[in-house]
Formats: C-alpha cells, sequence, structure tokens
C-alpha cells in the first residue's frame, strides 16, 4: 500500500490555493479491462495528491466517486485511505458510486471515513464554509450527486465563491449530459466530478465552468487512450489554473491491446444488449452499484426521442419515489 506523505496541512489556517482531484474511483480488483495492481496504482495517486496539497499548501478536495463501490470495500483499503487522510483530511463530495441504491446510508464505505473523522464530507447542497485562501475569503458551496445546482448565491462578504458538483454538464463533446451550463450570479467558478474526460473552461458571464476531469483511467478506448490525467489548482493570485501530471503509465501498458479500428469495444450498446443490462439489473443488484441511473447515462442519448421518453418515465419514478419516503 502506498505511505502517507509527512506532511499535514490537516491543521491550516490558511491555503494558498485549492486543489481538485477527480473521481479517483478506488477499488481492490481492477474495474473493466485494468491490468495492472489498481489498488495499489490509484492510492500512490491519492498519495502524490496529497503530497502536491502538502508541498503547496493547498486545501485537497476530491470532486466525488472517491470509492468505485459504494460499499464492502476490504478493511486494507479503508485502513490505508485513513492513514493517509489523517494528516490532510480532504474535503469529499459525495458522487453516484459512493451512494448504495442512490442514497448515503451508514453502511457505505465513505461514511466510515466520515466517521473516522478523516475526510470532511460534502453530503448536502448548499454553502460548505468560508475559508482564506491567499489572503482572500473564499465560499464554498457543494451540490453532490443528483443535488440542485443553485440558481444565484449570495456571496455576502467573500471575495470568491467556488461552487462544487458531481453532474452530467454540457461541456463540449459530453453528449449525456442534463445540464446546460450558465452563469449563477454569485458565483465565480463551478468545478465539477463526474465526468472522466477533461474539458475547456467554459465562462457564461461571471461564472467560470471547470472540469478537470478524472485522477483514474477506468474504461478502454480510444477517448482515454490519450488521456493523461491531471489534478488541478486554483490560485486566487495567478491568472490560470496550475495543472499537475498525476502519475500514471501508459495506455498500452495497463490496457489489453485492441484494435482502434474495431469500435466494439466501446461502441453504444445495440437494442438486444441493451434490454439484457435491464433485465440483469432488475434480476441482481449491479455488483459495482453503479444501479439503473448510471446504466441509463451510459446507453442513452438526449439526441434520440425513445431515450428522451425512457429518461421521463424514470425521472418520473423517481420523484413518485422520493415523494413515496416523506409520506
Amino acid at each position: 500500500m502506498a505511505e502517507a506523505v509527512l506532511e499535514s496541512t490537516a491543521d491550516l489556517k490558511e491555503y494558498a490555493g485549492i486543489l481538485f482531484i477527480g473521481d479517483p474511483h478506488l477499488a481492490a480488483s481492477p474495474p473493466g479491462f485494468r491490468l495492472d495492481d489498481y489498488a495499489e496504482t490509484v492510492l500512490g495517486k491519492l498519495a502524490f495528491s496529497l503530497e502536491v496539497s502538502a508541498t503547496h499548501r493547498y486545501l485537497p478536495i476530491i470532486l466525488g466517486d472517491l470509492f468505485h463501490v459504494p460499499r464492502d470495500n476490504p478493511n486494507s483499503l479503508l485502513v490505508a485511505l485513513i492513514e493517509m487522510f489523517r494528516r490532510h483530511v480532504p474535503w469529499v463530495l459525495v458522487g453516484n458510486h459512493d451512494k448504495y441504491e442512490a442514497r448515503l446510508t451508514r453502511d457505505v464505505s465513505l461514511a466510515v471515513l466520515d466517521a473516522a473523522g478523516v475526510i470532511r464530507l460534502l453530503d448536502c447542497e448548499g454553502p460548505v464554509a468560508s475559508v482564506t485562501v491567499s489572503g482572500r475569503k473564499v465560499l464554498i458551496g457543494a451540490s453532490p450527486d443528483w443535488a440542485p445546482i443553485p440558481d444565484a448565491v449570495n456571496p455576502d462578504d467573500n471575495d470568491y465563491v467556488i461552487w462544487l458538483t458531481h453532474h452530467d454538464l454540457a461541456f463540449p463533446g459530453y453528449e449525456s449530459a442534463r445540464t446546460n451550463l450558465r452563469e449563477i450570479p454569485g458565483v465565480d467558478l463551478v468545478v465539477n466530478g463526474h465526468i472522466h474526460t477533461p474539458k475547456p473552461p467554459q465562462r457564461f458571464g461571471q461564472t467560470l465552468w471547470l472540469n478537470p476531469g478524472s485522477l483514474t483511467r477506468i474504461s478502454r478506448s480510444p477517448y482515454t487512450r490519450d488521456l493523461k490525467p491531471v489534478i488541478t489548482a486554483w490560485v486566487p493570485t495567478k491568472s490560470d489554473f496550475e495543472v499537475f501530471d498525476a502519475p500514471h503509465q501508459p495506455f498500452d501498458e495497463i490496457f489489453p491491446a485492441f484494435d482502434t479500428a474495431d469500435t466494439s469495444d466501446y461502441a453504444p450498446l445495440d437494442e438486444s444488449m441493451f434490454i439484457r443490462g435491464l433485465e440483469n439489473l432488475a434480476l441482481r443488484k449491479t455488483s459495482e452499484g453503479v444501479g439503473l441511473r448510471a446504466f441509463l447515462e451510459a446507453n442513452l442519448t438526449s439526441e434520440n426521442p425513445v431515450d428522451t421518453i425512457i429518461w421521463g418515465l424514470y425521472e418520473e419514478i423517481m420523484q413518485h419515489g422520493k415523494e413515496g419516503d416523506q409520506d
């Protein structure tokens, strides 16, 4: 397992910047086609990220999906994280992979880290805290997975407002987007997890939208072949983001070879495979805890009218379920 870095950021009263760490997807077993010692690799990436945070006095924030499966992760992984995070106490946004059956319950792995006091869990929508960054007061807010993004935010006496999200946002080239980018009065920067491919920042009025991408490559595709995982820092005294290359191996060393002209490895499911996938979900819980929503996200597009109807039915059922919980 990766060793914890020596320096500590847990007791800092003022930060030089904020370090954004995209979805790590830590798991004991490699997801998809990966061939390496996956757990060791991801722990090493997290250790590197925290070392950068400590060296530069940055506040480390994980943008969701710390875990690839929500619960039943081996104790060895939890102990490694507790030892690593005890010195740094990263802020961790709740992602869709962190929840079991679309809920953050007490038996998920993220709840263990929260109870151990080694993370600051961002599990509710709204303002989180005001921190001092390079002499500026910065209000940090959060919209975890499935939580609404505000229409406007009152900055009070803060110099900057940064909002954290884990959503399907309409960055260029992301076809599964459910939420359009827009100006949010009072918000200077929105930083999104969930979308694994880094996207160029997009500005709408006062609000700049950033999607730094995942810390870990978990799918074998032409998109990930040329992808270099990074972590991204925001420093108010600098005009641009500071980007650090995360440690990673060449694509062909962690994924088996495949023919780039053959799209069968990454083509969308056809109708028969789609139905079989739905049947599997109906018969059993998915081993990765992703659930029906993630299955639909991966296989539906906003351009297909039938897909739109399926999404509408899904959202109607989910809303009915939420109303039933309140009865």
